[in-house]
């Protein structure tokens, strides 16, 4: 598209955006077609890298559509969402938040505090202040700004090696500190003037030693911050090249007067300022935009005044495609009325509208979850949600309310995907039933335990929409999973997981639970399925796996073994999982201690081998499902190892003879299940199993084959570290 007659620095002038990055600049002419915004002035989008939150939403919520909206709503393309001096989780679960948002685009963070000094701490939490710790922030990912006070004890290394820019701020650093820390590699200071030394004739403090060097320096030019004429002064001794303006704006920003959360404090909002309940200012209730316009009405020249809202903080941050307009640059442009005021918004190439699809669409599914949760017995005010993108059936929420104490608590929401579970309030029954026989046992364990809230009405554990739509919301666990595991202490740990389960559910009586899947582990019967599709061969199939026919017609006694003795009743009925893959445990984040077992789904009576053995199937192998070259597939004997300590550690007590003789045939039977299960839908067309190329089933199946044999070579060994294991209790 073409921008056309656009007052460029001056000068009337086209502007071409193609995919969403700045193509061609060009004096206006009438031989080019194009919307025509008859000499209205063009700046670039704004920059703010030192924002808390806006439109009754703070950074330290982590969710940011609404920030982003309300930003870009008013000018601000692009930020860096601030945090608050606050415990490391709640800074950590802001950088890993989803960024998928509708208006201005997050390029990192700032984290401001808690390397801050406690006499300056300002609006920030006092009780988390410490010194700065160079391995927790690298372990935070995409900070690309933090404000440290130089003072601290371990400054200096960190200054040299945190790799992002060091703003001196929140400090009460003499002159030669500060000199120190420039030469050391900080770059600005934090909102200059606010929470800090002055400048005094015999101690220049932290600005004395920002002229010296000639660094960086934010302002918030709101005309509270700071008085006009040192708004003036900055620019003078800075200029638009050094000085960048900010907004540090808070939650309270674009609404009323009132009392609002800063940082877990209270801050009351009068006439537009934001205190501390002691009195101290708590940052801004203005935006970026509003802050760059005062800066004009305080002396500065305007094209300056956007100079240091727009290329001078991108550039500080190594944003180099944002904040120009010049040919290469992302196509983020605002488009100003005579009056200077907002008419026209760009960013990335797409003109912002006041209700653009993507926030239509977010708002109107934030709106729907909403509804959805307060059906169950909910506490506080919802402040946004997240998509959680783990696993690949059902749809997952999580949803954040804001407590009376101004704490969030977290509840998972989920849609459960009627299609592949054709029952779902059996399943539901289920669940029911076996949490709250482990919720008894864990609380005396001192360990979380699944919890599904009840609805208010019904109080039933999950709630029918009148399309037959089933939701459940359980509580938030606070942990992390692992996809795969090198780690044998980790994998020990998942063992002892499922293992704790089934002996937690070792006296629950199996046959009250309704079968989610029949037949699901019924290896004979998926072997007839099988030799029926080999003889039907509908797709002409069969031929060219003659050799895999072969193998499973001879291991085809052997893999009936275990649904043979529960037929004769030579093995118990138990409580099984039946999906004992590694990133269905939560473990704790900082200890790696397993905590928890979730998705259960497909909880139903089975045999401990099959959740024994589909674990070590996924785990133990060295290879992933879907490895095409066979000669890398085998069984990792400590990994197997690992995992059987931890399993049967939990749960021997509870097992038979019988059921600890079988634990090793259980793995054998289990992989040579699923190989069947790929050939039987390569042989009928592909339809269950979801392929991403012709032939995806066959090579899965092959890989689970490699893997049988190599199992079954390695028999003995694995039933002696069984053996062993029990031996060891």
């Amino acid at each position: 598209m073409i921008l056309k007659n656009l007052n460029l620095n001056g000068v009337l002038s086209d502007i071409t955006v193609e995919n969403g990055k700045i193509t061609a600049i060009a004096p206006a002419s009438d031989a080019t077609e194009g919307h025509s915004y008859d000499g209205m002035t063009v700046i670039p989008g704004l920059v703010d890298i030192h924002t808390h939150g806006c439109a009754g939403y703070d950074t330290m919520d982590a969710h940011f559509e609404e920030i982003s909206d309300y930003l870009a709503q008013n000018g601000t393309t692009s930020f860096l969402p601030t945090t608050m001096t606050m415990d490391y989780e709640s800074i950590r679960r802001v950088t890993v938040a989803s960024r998928d948002v509708s208006g201005a685009q997050i390029l990192g963070f700032h984290m401001e505090g808690p390397y801050i000094a406690e006499k300056y701490k300002g609006a920030q939490n006092g009780k988390f202040i410490k010194a700065p710790d160079l391995e927790e922030f690298r372990s935070l990912p995409d900070m690309k700004m933090v404000t440290i006070a130089p003072e601290l004890e371990h400054s200096m290394e960190f200054i040299k090696e945190c790799g992002a820019v060091v703003s001196l701020g929140h400090t009460a650093a003499d002159y030669d500190t500060c000199i120190q820390a420039i030469d050391a590699g900080a770059q600005c200071l934090t909102h200059t003037f606010n929470a800090m030394p002055g400048i005094h004739h015999r101690n220049p403090g932290p600005i004395g030693a920002a002229v010296q060097k000639n660094i960086h320096v934010q302002a918030i030019t709101d005309g509270l911050h700071l008085h006009p004429s040192v708004v003036l002064m900055l620019y003078k001794m800075f200029g638009p090249e050094r000085m960048v303006i900010i907004s540090d704006s808070m939650r309270a920003t674009g609404l009323c007067d009132g009392i609002y959360e800063f940082g877990g404090q209270p801050i009351e909002v009068k006439n537009s300022v934001a205190r501390t309940m002691d009195g101290a200012i708590a940052g801004s209730t203005s935006t970026l935009f509003t802050c760059m316009k005062r800066a004009v009405e305080f002396g500065v020249p305007f094209a300056d005044a956007v100079t240091m809202a727009t290329r001078t903080p991108a550039d500080l941050i190594g944003a180099t495609n944002k904040g120009r307009i010049e040919v290469g640059a992302d196509a983020d442009l605002l488009i100003l009325d005579e009056a200077m005021n907002l008419a026209h918004v760009m960013i990335g190439g797409q003109f912002i509208c006041p209700n653009n699809e993507k926030h239509k669409r977010y708002m109107e599914e934030k709106e729907l979850l909403r509804s959805i949760a307060e059906k169950f017995h909910v506490t506080g005010e919802l402040i946004g949600h997240e998509i959680i993108n783990q696993g690949n059936i059902n749809a997952t929420y999580r949803m954040d309310y804001r407590q009376e104490d101004s704490t969030v608590k977290s509840y998972i929401l989920q849609r459960i995907n009627s299609y592949v579970f054709k029952n779902p309030v059996q399943i539901m029954e289920n669940i029911d039933m076996v949490t709250t026989h482990l919720r008894n046992k864990l609380r005396l364990l001192n360990k979380p335990a699944l919890h599904f809230y009840h609805t208010v009405a019904e109080g039933n554990n999950y709630y029918m929409q009148d399309d037959g739509t089933v939701w459940r919301l359980m509580n938030f666990i606070n942990s992390v999973t692992f996809d795969s595991c090198d780690d044998l202490d980790t994998l020990r740990g998942a063992g002892e997981a499922f293992g704790e389960f089934q002996n937690q559910l070792s006296d629950f009586d199996a046959s009250k639970l309704f079968t989610t899947i029949p037949d699901f582990h019924n290896t004979a019967k998926r072997l007839a399925v099988f030799f029926d599709a080999v003889e039907a061969d509908e797709c002409g199939r069969a031929a060219e796996i003659a050799e895999e026919i072969a193998f499973v017609k001879e291991n085809a006694k052997l893999a009936s073994t275990l649904q043979e003795m529960l037929d004769a009743g030579k093995l118990p009925l138990r409580v099984t999982h039946n999906d004992t893959k590694t990133n269905n445990v939560l473990f704790d984040r900082n200890t790696f201690a397993p905590l928890t077992i979730i998705d259960l789904d497909t909880v139903m009576p089975g045999l401990a081998m099959h959740d024994f053995g589909d674990a070590v199937r996924f785990a133990a192998s060295t290879a992933v499902e879907d490895e095409p070259d066979c000669s890398k597939v085998a069984l990792d004997l400590d990994k197997y190892r690992a995992f059987a300590q931890g399993f049967i550690g939990k749960i021997a007590d509870a097992l038979t003879d019988a059921e600890v003789e079988t634990m090793a045939l259980g793995a054998i039977t289990i992989t040579i299940e699923l190989a069947v299960r790929f050939l039987t839908d390569y042989l009928t067309g592909d339809k269950y199993f979801k392929t991403n190329y012709a032939g995806h089933n066959l090579v899965r199946a092959r890989c689970q084959l490699a893997l049988a044999k190599d199992m079954l070579k390695k028999r003995a060994e694995m039933e002696n570290i069984v053996k062993a294991v029990v031996e060891g209790i």
